[in-house]
């Protein structure tokens, strides 16, 4: 007989979660007394378990077969074919017995004291005992030498177990060039292996982990426990959260966990016109550094913001944005919406040419209708290679392919900026003249 090896001999368990839709099992369970025939079955795993990535340790496995052949109605029944089973019949109470024909659309008995054909007969169908072949829970069933060992380390990959990060940051109610903000950032794990893992080390890897093939996520809701929040650390070119404790997170359930906090962080709103704007688009900026109040790695994930609103202290939602896999020391920039107080008309005022270059001059006029002045800076694009900034009305700067220039507002009026490029479309790709 096999010897059985159930979850419930578990002395350590650990999870590690990825972004990308599976988790890394690692166990440590206490082995039985070893069987005459060799054969143990290692129950309680994962029904997502990806088998050709089992690592067990401690033991000298010579065979494995994973069986997944789990009892269910259809399966009981298609085992009974042609064999004899009870059914008591709804109404009288009254016991009979049928040989079960098929169970395809519906049951097709036939009645062994007057050899009738029945057709879905009413009634609670009896077996005598659970047909060999099916088992209760998935199982990996060893043939393997004597352990030197008391113990086995099983590690196996799993589908079906996903993290992911939703940040929510605070922001006062007025916003300006320098505003401070808090930032809460929350962990939920999502659990659909088809396994529950009890009293577990939990680790999210922030990070794209290169695999072969896709796998497959998700879903489902529950309540979330109180932890301290994990620090991360630095594990080969990714970054690793441990949850401070251990955790039980059952099948088909979804569990928060807060991940990171910060409450005195620095950041600034930024609103920014180009030449097909009609309402500058509004930015927040932070830098993820100690002196701005952060200062960690932050994770992939949906960023939602609230402002408080001076009427009567609460917070009203003003946009969300996604965020990368950000290191520590860069510069995070969100944008929420478009300026509704603010407007902008832009175009080409002139353009003309002398000797090898050509000069294009561009005008913005922005108004605002806000109560307090407001800067915007215009980021103008510009496609060609070879330019630069011949007049401005006010300080511009090349940056990358944009001219930006700031432009200050003052309340509930307008302002109207003008400047001209420079450009060389003489110079081709290989810096050669024509």
């Amino acid at each position: 007989m096999p010897a059985d090896i159930s979850g419930k001999s578990a002395v350590s368990r650990a999870l590690t979660v990825y972004n990308d839709g599976f988790a890394l099992v690692k166990e440590t369970r206490k082995l039985p007394e070893f069987p005459a025939d060799g054969v143990l079955r290692y129950l309680d795993v994962a029904q997502r378990i990806e088998t050709e990535s089992i690592l067990a340790e401690g033991l000298a496995i010579r065979e494995m077969n994973y069986e997944y052949d789990l009892v269910d109605k259809n399966k009981l029944l298609e085992k009974y074919i042609g064999k004899e089973l009870t059914i008591i019949a709804t109404e009288s109470g009254k016991r009979s017995r049928y040989r079960l024909l098929s169970v395809a659309n519906g049951l097709v008995v036939e009645d062994l004291e007057t050899g009738e054909i029945v057709l879905d007969p009413k009634g609670q169908v009896r077996l005598p005992e659970l047909p060999g072949g099916l088992i209760l829970t998935p199982a990996l069933v060893w043939h393997a030498k004597p352990p030197a060992s008391e113990v086995v380390r099983v590690s196996y990959l799993t589908k079906g177990m996903s993290w992911e990060t939703d940040y929510v940051i605070s922001l006062p109610a007025e916003s300006g060039a320098e505003e401070g903000f808090s930032l809460t950032g929350w962990m939920t794990l999502r659990n659909e292996s088809g396994m529950t893992y009890e009293d577990a080390v939990l680790r999210v890897l922030a990070g794209e982990v290169h695999r072969a093939e896709e796998s497959e996520p998700y879903l489902v809701y529950s309540a979330i426990p109180e932890h301290s929040m994990p620090e991360p650390e630095s594990f080969a070119d990714y970054h690793l959260y441990t949850i401070p404790g251990t955790i039980t997170i059952k099948d088909r359930q979804q569990k928060q966990v807060r991940l990171i906090g910060a409450e005195k962080a620095k950041g600034r709103t930024i609103y920014e016109a180009g030449p097909y704007d009609r309402n500058p688009a509004i930015f927040f900026e932070f830098d993820n550094t100690g002196k701005a109040g952060l200062g960690f790695p932050l994770p992939q994930g949906t960023v939602k913001f609230y402002r408080n609103n001076p009427a009567d202290g609460t917070a009203e939602f003003v946009g969300e944005d996604r965020i990368g896999h950000t290191a520590k020391g860069e510069r995070v920039r969100l944008r929420l919406r478009s300026a509704f107080d603010i407007t902008v008309d832009s175009g080409r005022t002139s353009s003309g040419k002398e000797g090898r270059y050509d000069f294009e001059s561009y005008m913005y006029n922005i108004r605002n209708a806000k109560d307090v002045p407001v800067t915007v800076i215009v980021r103008h694009p510009v496609h060609d290679r070879h330019w630069d900034i011949a007049e401005s009305d006010l300080p511009a700067e090349r940056k990358f392919s944009d001219v930006l220039l700031p432009v200050t507002v003052p309340a509930n009026s307008g302002k109207t900026v003008h400047f001209t490029l420079r450009i060389d479309r003489s110079i081709t790709i290989a810096g050669e003249e024509e």
